[in-house]
């Protein structure tokens, strides 16, 4: 379980890292630079590794990198420029919900009572946390516009994860995650192009630190640690792993970044993870109980 737990601190830390490297480029140019010293590390392995795969599945491999990496990391990573790093990590912890409720309105898996309800509770929180972080300043405020943008990273996230697992059971994991980096590069270029609004780089220690954590530990290293500990982890331990994320991220945010929580915006983060957690945890109390 240990590696799991490590892999849950490097992904729970990457917004934070994010935040330090903003003070050295802007938000688009991170998520790509992220991504090329990344691709980099993995570019051997993808080199023998494409060469293998057929060209329908090179099509859905190019899809998926998009979508994972392009859409999924520039939407959180402009989203936390408008907003705290506590919101932020705390809209990704919304993502099992997510994975719940997009299932039952496009892939017909009916969600039961519980989810609508826990769902009701969290999005109650959203609610209450922005509301009471939207008159902080500085690293402490809260932007509507900010969460929707980390809330729309997960939307997509939850929307192509059945494509993603199925994808990933037919060329393997570690095919999967250098394949999906390099293709992934590729694909944001055009939009740092576009979305960019400085090209200005103030190069210094945290910021350089910030990029070489982001690309190595959050985006390869937690996914090796977290593949390493399903081996030897039953499943639903590592879903309710997850649904810590949130927290760790939190604790994070105040502890490096010295953010602050108003009573309103803890209130309405408890309610998130609370909605979280128990969504997790209700529906395997009943299965053991019945």
């Amino acid at each position: 379980m240990i590696y799991q737990i490590i892999a849950l601190l490097l992904w729970s830390s990457s917004l934070i890292a994010a935040k330090f490297t903003y003070s050295m480029m802007d938000p688009v140019l991170v998520v790509q630079v992220r991504l090329i010293i990344a691709m980099i590390f993995v570019f051997p392995l993808f080199l023998r590794r494409w060469k293998k795969i057929d060209k329908p599945m090179r099509k859905q491999l190019w899809w998926l990198a998009f979508f994972n990496y392009t859409a999924v990391f520039l939407l959180q990573f402009i989203g936390l420029k408008y907003t705290s790093a506590a919101s932020a990590v705390t809209m990704i912890g919304l993502e099992p919900l997510l994975v719940v409720f997009v299932g039952h309105f496009f892939f017909k898996d009916q969600a039961k009572w519980f989810h609508w309800l826990f769902g009701a509770i969290a999005f109650l929180g959203v609610a209450v946390m922005i509301n009471g972080g939207q008159h902080n300043e500085g690293i402490n405020e809260i932007s509507l516009f900010g969460c929707l943008l980390v809330l729309s990273a997960g939307v997509i996230f939850a929307s192509v994860l059945r494509w993603t697992r199925t994808v990933v059971t037919k060329v393997s994991t570690q095919a999967y995650t250098a394949v999906s980096i390099v293709l992934g590069t590729l694909t944001t270029i055009p939009f740092t192009l576009i979305l960019a609004e400085s090209w200005e780089i103030n190069l210094n220690g945290y910021g350089i630190a910030g990029l070489f954590y982001l690309a190595i530990g959050c985006s390869w290293l937690a996914y090796w640690l977290w593949n390493k500990g399903l081996n030897s982890v039953d499943a639903n331990l590592s879903g309710i792993l997850v649904t810590l994320e949130p927290l760790f991220g939190i604790l994070f945010a105040v502890l490096l970044l010295g953010e602050t929580l108003s009573f309103s915006t803890a209130l309405g983060i408890t309610l998130i993870m609370f909605a979280t957690l128990g969504s997790t945890l209700l529906p395997k109390f009943l299965k053991k109980s019945v």
